[in-house]
């Protein structure tokens, strides 16, 4: 073996040498692209266990609203007495209600009494299955799939037992959600959502692995019962992700919700197509492995030509020289190519020895400190070389991180954007209904008002939570003012130390004199040192203390890390000394839905304080570390001027002149409630669900008009810019559930008279009514010029 070795040309050994050193680059560059496959893979996984969980919540929404109804006429004379007026205020309650098929009342034999739908009252023989569920019901519930005549698609059935009012009767309300209405639903949400689930399938059952609602192919599954393999699913006691194959044959990845971890017994799942998710994937490892094997053979053709040419040759000739000096020929010199090259040197060497063995010594002594000298000089500039390496290596892993970041960031965002305006639209036909409702309802009926102000409440949580989303996501407007930091945080204190469980945390302030005012929505700001303070006082559970501390923070170019400009910035520092965070904790503590808190958490109060912050031209820095508690600093960006003072409240006026006002909206439901609000201010209502009709209603020549932001076609500031070329004078109010606008629609936005947010409550556009009347009649204002 030692001979063989031995015998080896020296070309051969130095393509060993290359193949040695390219190898391990081939097989990191083969696990580096296998590790970014996996690591896709599973965040294929976890997208399809988030969108799981959104349409979960979506579900819980829309049972809460038959819960909403059946409370509702619940409380309705006709049907707690049964009078034959039942049935016709049951048709006219669920009039402007499509989602639901019917509503109908029991009685404690499951028979129809009263029901919207005439076709369930003429049923012959025993009650149906969905009836005897319903009157076992001992609250609100939701059933199995059922069908019967007069509901094609099949429904629902969402039961709530009424009172008894004396011994030996019980009624029982029921509500019929439409399945096909519920098909549609999943179908505009695959439309207008996230752009994932274009191609994925949505799908709801019963607890009993019926299908309710699928899309696609809804009429093709609708209730049919899941295939064995999936039945696991719906026996789960959590949720979690699978790949098994669909009921339409397809092997996908399925993110599930199993009714064990549903308030109404409703399992949700939505399945991924694996491989068209990971065909770009796929393509990607193909081309990168395509491309390390064009290196390296490449880098094998190159050194076996460098090898032959400048080496193999030169080689060669000295080998030929030796034979013939070794024969005696001492005459023939060895031609070298280059004196200045190692093989010229050599030869020079070689042709001196023959002239004088005396300077063959000094010779190789010089040529030896030379050789090593290059050896040094190459040895150096390998390592610069390697740490170049190092660090391009570095940046690389940090510009994945930060673009898997960024692909979060703009799923959640692109999803809560696109669930915004039908949220709210929702909400606004809610509490314009409340509003009206509360306007028939007595003074002495104090259990009536209550229960209107409970889901007046309950309306107001659900736009505070899609002003928290879009405020994540960077898609809601805040309306930016120069704002007293130190004024904000001393307002603030009061309450800090009633959800800061008293004295056992102390709070302590740290004000800074001549503090700058900054530019920031004054609310949000109070939110992000609230959500900050509750953060802290959950990390300290054994007591500690708060600071809260308020700074002028210049910033340079060095120190801007990229994520702001070079300026002047308010700070505002939350400490605590808590237990603090581990690195893997903070590198993803301003993720959306990331907690450390259990099923407690919802992940979105860091992330809420992030957006806000970004969204307002500033950024947070994060301290922390275990046991050494945790300090984040709100950078925001300074205000040039003082705040100015508050303006003094604009005083309400109804109006009861009868003022026109055209009311523009495409949702009926939306568009409906707010035309009876304006009638019950004393208006004089006419209504368009569309630009076009908004234009041609222009010719009742109304005092105010009020367009939604969010319409097909046209959108209402579209409407209003066209309004205004045709002569249109008066106010134009613009009303949206949407808030992101582009730069010039945020100038257009500035031409209108007034602004209303969804879900907008009747004292809301009573306020805004009047200031624009008052503003309008101030600056002369005329509806038609």
């Amino acid at each position: 073996m030692i001979g063989r070795h031995h015998s080896m040309r020296l070309s051969t050994r130095l393509l060993l040498v290359v193949l040695t050193c390219l190898l391990p680059v081939m097989l990191l560059g083969a696990w580096v692209e296998y590790s970014h496959w996996m690591e896709r893979r599973a965040q294929f996984g976890d997208l399809s266990l988030q969108q799981a969980q959104l349409l979960n919540g979506d579900v819980d929404s829309i049972a809460e609203g038959a819960r909403t109804l059946l409370s509702a006429v619940a409380q309705l004379d006709e049907v707690r007495d049964a009078t034959p007026a039942c049935g016709e205020r049951l048709r006219a309650t669920l009039g402007g209600l499509p989602m639901f098929a019917f509503i109908a009342l029991l009685d404690a034999g499951g028979e129809v009494i009263c029901t919207s739908e005439p076709a369930l009252q003429s049923a012959e023989g025993d009650p149906p299955q969905w009836a005897r569920d319903a009157v076992a019901a001992t609250g609100l519930a939701a059933g199995r799939f059922a069908t019967a005549s007069g509901v094609s698609a099949g429904f629902l059935p969402f039961a709530l037992p009424l009172a008894e009012k004396r011994p030996g009767r019980g009624n029982v309300l029921v509500v019929g959600l439409d399945l096909g209405r519920l098909s549609e639903h999943l179908s505009r949400l695959q439309q207008t959502g996230s752009p994932f689930l274009a191609g994925s399938a949505l799908t709801i059952a019963d607890r009993d692995g019926v299908i309710l609602a699928r899309s696609p192919q809804h009429a093709e599954f609708v209730g049919k019962r899941f295939p064995p393999p999936a039945m696991a699913l719906v026996t789960a006691a959590r949720s979690g992700i699978e790949r098994l194959k669909s009921i339409d044959g397809t092997y996908r990845i399925v993110g599930f919700i199993p009714p064990a971890q549903s308030a109404y017994g409703l399992m949700v799942a939505i399945g991924f197509y694996e491989a068209a998710m990971t065909a770009d994937i796929n393509r990607a490892s193909l081309r990168a492995g395509l491309l390390l094997a064009l290196v390296a053979v490449g880098a094998f053709l190159v050194t076996l030509f460098i090898a032959r040419r400048f080496i193999g040759q030169p080689t060669r000739a000295l080998l030929a020289a030796a034979r013939r000096w070794r024969e005696g020929d001492l005459g023939t010199p060895v031609q070298g190519e280059d004196s200045h090259s190692e093989f010229g040197q050599i030869a020079a060497a070689y042709n001196s020895m023959a002239a004088a063995l005396a300077r063959r010594e000094e010779d190789l002594r010089e040529h030896a400190d030379a050789l090593e000298a290059r050896v040094a000089e190459r040895t150096q500039e390998l390592l610069v070389t390697n740490n170049r390496l190092q660090v391009e290596i570095a940046e690389r892993q940090n510009t994945e991180a930060a673009l898997v970041q960024s692909q979060k960031l703009q799923a959640v965002g692109q999803l809560a954007g696109g669930i915004a305006h039908d949220f709210n639209n929702l909400l606004a036909t809610i509490q314009g209904s409340l509003d009206l409702l509360a306007q028939t309802v007595p003074p002495k009926e104090a259990r009536q008002r209550t229960w209107i102000e409970r889901a007046t409440g309950a309306v107001y949580r659900g736009s505070q939570l899609t002003g928290r989303l879009l405020a994540f996501s960077r898609r809601q407007r805040l309306a930016v003012q120069a704002s007293d930091v130190n004024r904000l945080v001393s307002d603030l204190v009061p309450l800090l130390r009633t959800c800061t469980h008293g004295q056992r945390i102390r709070i302590d302030t740290l004000l800074g004199d001549d503090l700058w005012p900054a530019m920031v929505e004054p609310s949000q700001v109070e939110a992000a040192i609230l959500n900050l303070a509750l953060n802290a006082r959950d990390a300290m559970e054994d007591g500690g203390v708060l600071t809260i501390a308020t700074a002028n923070q210049p910033v340079a170019d060095a120190a801007t890390r990229g994520d702001i400009a070079a300026g002047d910035y308010v700070a505002i520092t939350v400490a605590d000394t808590g237990v603090g965070m581990t690195d893997e904790v903070a590198q993803r503590a301003f993720e959306p839905f990331f907690t450390t808190k259990g099923p407690s958490g919802s992940g979105l109060g860091l992330s809420q304080v992030y957006g806000m912050v970004r969204e307002s031209g500033g950024t947070v820095r994060l301290t922390t570390s275990p046991a050494g508690g945790t300090s984040v600093m709100l950078l925001l960006p300074r205000a040039m001027e003082m705040p100015k003072p508050a303006r003094p409240p604009v005083e309400q006026q109804r109006a009861k002149s009868g003022a026109k006002v055209l009311m523009v909206d495409d949702n009926p439901d939306v568009l409906q409630v707010s035309a009876d609000m304006l009638r019950q201010l004393g208006y004089s209502v006419t209504t368009a669900t569309s630009g076009r009709e908004a234009l041609a209603a222009l010719e009742t020549r109304p005092a105010i008009v009020v367009l939604d932001h969010a319409m097909p076609a046209m959108t209402g500031l579209q409407v209003a810019s066209v309004m205004r070329q045709r002569g249109y004078g008066g106010p134009i109010i613009l009303a949206t559930g949407y808030a992101e606008l582009g730069e010039a629609e945020q100038h257009e936005l500035e031409t209108l008279q007034g602004v209303l947010n969804k879900p907008y409550s009747i004292r809301d556009l009573e306020t805004l009514l009047v200031r624009v009347e008052i503003a309008a009649a101030d600056a002369g204002l005329q509806p038609v010029k």
